[in-house]
């Protein structure tokens, strides 16, 4: 399991790190791969021009910081085991975020967003918590193995 931990964190931290680098270069085209993916779906025009740069920052910020999080815990799930708690409680947030979205302003990509963002916090919190337990066993030999799955 520590390797399936460190493998998901890892990719955990390049879902985040990777549109940090789009937000800060290219935000016009993040926005486009947003509304791109309500296409399939029917979706409206976007109605939001997200041209701001004060949201910019903040999401710079946030997404960032999401990946900073999931790296300290690829790293040291044990050591940093704390700082899932702050991690599921942001992307949380983010979740319920879009959902508010989707019910204010129905668009296909809020509802996906927002059941993406609840997936990616139970991922975080399984793999954590795996991560941590793992960690322990292999420290303390008096703990008893995994048991396998039947």
């Amino acid at each position: 399991m520590k390797t399936a931990h460190r493998i998901v964190f890892a990719v955990l931290v390049l879902n985040f790190w990777i549109p940090t680098l789009f937000y800060i270069f290219a935000p016009h085209g993040a926005i486009a791969q947003f509304v791109a993916v309500g296409a399939p779906f029917g979706a409206p025009p976007y109605p939001h021009t997200e041209d701001s740069v004060f949201w910019r920052v903040l999401g710079i910020a946030n997404v960032a910081t999401l990946g900073f999080c999931c790296f300290l815990l690829m790293w040291n799930a044990k050591r940093w085991f704390d700082v899932l708690v702050p991690l599921a409680f942001l992307k949380g947030m983010s979740a319920l975020g879009w959902f508010v979205a989707w019910f204010a302003e129905p668009m296909p990509q809020d509802l996906i967003a927002g059941l993406f963002d609840a997936l990616t916090v139970a991922t975080m919190v399984f793999f954590g918590i795996a991560g941590r337990r793992a960690l322990e066993r292999a420290e303390d030999p008096d703990l008893p193995a995994a048991q396998p799955a039947k």
